[in-house]
């Protein structure tokens, strides 16, 4: 496709975000997530209970949430694909779940970078990733395996 074309079907603005699944997760692919995004990509992770901000995603502190069924303050990491930011809010392990706002892709290149990405995740996990409208599962305009 051509930019306009991947513009106007995947990245329109409309005010909602993109989502990144990849479905069916355990914690071990969680862990193998997070250790490509950690050694592939610039990080940053935060975590609400102390207030502090790193350069890794700290797993151990993801596990403490998940075990805290979310009752704990929260945690977020966003990874860096050149301008492009994906954000990831560990709502819990049966899924990894990424956003994205459309509004922060301006050219084929920022397309590619996420394309990467995609694939990076797929190769690391041996799963298929897809990207949807938000929130809307059936709805899949990018899907990677």
């Amino acid at each position: 496709m051509h930019w306009k074309e991947l513009k106007n079907q995947i990245y329109f603005e409309d005010g909602t975000l993109r989502d990144i699944y990849v479905l069916n997760t355990n914690i071990e692919d969680w862990e193998k997530w997070v250790d490509m995004v950690n050694k592939k990509y610039r990080v940053e992770f935060w975590d609400g209970k102390t207030d502090l901000k790193t350069d890794r995603i700290d797993f151990v502190t993801v596990k403490e949430y998940w075990d805290l069924n979310g009752q704990r303050e929260t945690i977020t990491a966003t990874i860096y694909l050149g301008s492009i930011t994906v954000n990831c809010h560990f709502f819990d392990d049966s899924e990894i779940e990424n956003d994205i706002d459309p509004r922060e892709f301006k050219s084929e290149d920022d397309h590619i970078k996420l394309i990467h990405y995609l694939n990076d995740i797929s190769i690391s996990l041996g799963r298929e990733v897809i990207v949807t409208d938000e929130s809307i599962r059936d709805s899949v305009l990018i899907r990677k395996q």
